[in-house]
């Protein structure tokens, strides 16, 4: 694989991962106000929606990735970089994905007053 298609193959994997969440703001009827680059990467600013939407749309990109590494048949290279990305965003690093899904999360165990077996079980569904 040559450098150029590698850096095509990374940039429509992040292109693919950013526009799942935009197409899952848009879906959940939530604005929004910009997109740009950093020196982090892609950035996206939307306006807020209640705690399951925002954790819908946090989710979306790095959902979208795994889902095309286990369906694409093409190029296991392209399956793999999305798996890598996908898994990488689902690390509660500063300002991935994982992060705002693990403050979220903690965020909503902290305001039930809940054990957190019981919270936990709560939220599967087993309580």
């Amino acid at each position: 694989m040559t450098v150029a298609t590698s850096y095509l193959m990374g940039l429509s994997v992040i292109s693919l991962h950013e526009f799942a969440h935009i197409a899952a703001a848009i879906a959940f009827g939530i604005t929004i106000k910009r997109m740009g680059f950093s020196w982090k990467g892609v950035y996206i600013v939307r306006e807020s929606g209640p705690p399951k939407v925002n954790m819908a749309i946090t989710l979306a990109g790095p959902l979208l990735n795994l889902l095309l590494a286990a369906t694409w048949p093409v190029s296991h290279n392209f399956a793999m970089v999305n798996v890598i990305f996908g898994l990488s965003n689902l690390l509660p690093f500063a300002g991935s994905d994982g992060e705002r899904a693990w403050k979220m999360i903690t965020k909503e165990y902290r305001k039930s007053g809940l054990e957190p077996s019981r919270w936990l079980a709560e939220r599967i569904g087993i309580a």
